[in-house]
C-alpha cells in the first residue's frame, strides 16, 4: 500500500504488524516501509501495549537508530508519561498539513493534529528514523 489513506481501514490489533492489523507500535513502523521506502526497525510484536515498561524497554533497545528532531514529515511521534513511552504515531502531510497518523484500541486509526497528538500526554518526542 502506498498511499497514507489505506491505513485509515486497517484495523488496531494488539502485536498487529501487517495489513491484517497494526497497533501503535506496527503502524509507524509498516507506513515508514511501505509509503516512504524505509527498513523495517525491530518488532516488538510480543510486546503487550499494555506493558508499559516492556514498551519503554523496547523504544530504548532501538532508540540509538533515531535522530531526536522536530515535528516533520515521517518523524515518529513518541508519547510519554512519567517517563513510559505510552504511545506513537508518524508525522504526515494531509491536505497540505503536518498531522499525525496512529491507532488506537479505542478509536483505530485516525488522523489528528500535532498539537492535539501533544494534548494527550505529559511529553511528545519526535524522531526521524536513520536505520
Amino acid at each position: 500500500m502506498k498511499h497514507i489513506n489505506d491505513y485509515l481501514s486497517v484495523p488496531y490489533v494488539d502485536g498487529g504488524r501487517d495489513m491484517t492489523g497494526l497497533d501503535c507500535w506496527g503502524q509507524p513502523r509498516f507506513v515508514l516501509h511501505n509509503v516512504y521506502g524505509k527498513p523495517l526497525f525491530k518488532s516488538f510484536g510480543h510486546v503487550s501495549p499494555d506493558d508499559k515498561k516492556n514498551l519503554t524497554n523496547s523504544y530504548r533497545q532501538i532508540v540509538d537508530q533515531f535522530k531526536p528532531c522536530s515535528a516533520k514529515e515521517q518523524a515518529i511521534a513518541c508519547g510519554f508519561r512519567g517517563g513510559n513511552l505510552i504511545h506513537m504515531g508518524l508525522c504526515v502531510f494531509i491536505d497540505g498539513q503536518l498531522q499525525i497518523l496512529h491507532t488506537s484500541r479505542k478509536k483505530g486509526p485516525s488522523i489528528i493534529k500535532v498539537s492535539d497528538f501533544y494534548k494527550l500526554f505529559f511529553e511528545v518526542k519526535f524522531y526521524e528514523y536513520t536505520g
